[in-house]
C-alpha cells in the first residue's frame, strides 16, 4: 500500500475551506427556518442532510486546495511583476 504525503498548505486550504463551509451551510439553513417560522433558532438538519451537506462542502474545499496548489506552483517557475 503506497502512503500518499500531504502538503501542508494543501491540508490547511482544506481544513479551512471545510469550517467555514459547514458554518456557512449552518447559517443559511437555519435563515430559511427562520423565514419559515419569523422566528430564529439554531438547529442543526436532520442527520442524512448534514451529512450530504458535510459531502459538498468537503468535495468544494478539496478542489479550491488542488487549484490553489496549482495555481502556486505554475507561478513558482514564472516570474511575476507587481506594479506598486
Amino acid at each position: 500500500m503506497k502512503l500518499v504525503k500531504l502538503n501542508t498548505q494543501f491540508l490547511i486550504i482544506t481544513g479551512v475551506g471545510l469550517l467555514i463551509g459547514v458554518t456557512e451551510a449552518l447559517i443559511y439553513y437555519n435563515m430559511g427556518k427562520a423565514k419559515e417560522s419569523d422566528k430564529m433558532s439554531f438547529s442543526v438538519p436532520p442527520l442524512p442532510d448534514m451529512m450530504k451537506t458535510i459531502g459538498m462542502v468537503v468535495l468544494s474545499s478539496l478542489v479550491t486546495a488542488g487549484i490553489t496548489t496549482a495555481i502556486e506552483k505554475g507561478l513558482s517557475h514564472k516570474e511575476v511583476v507587481a506594479i506598486a
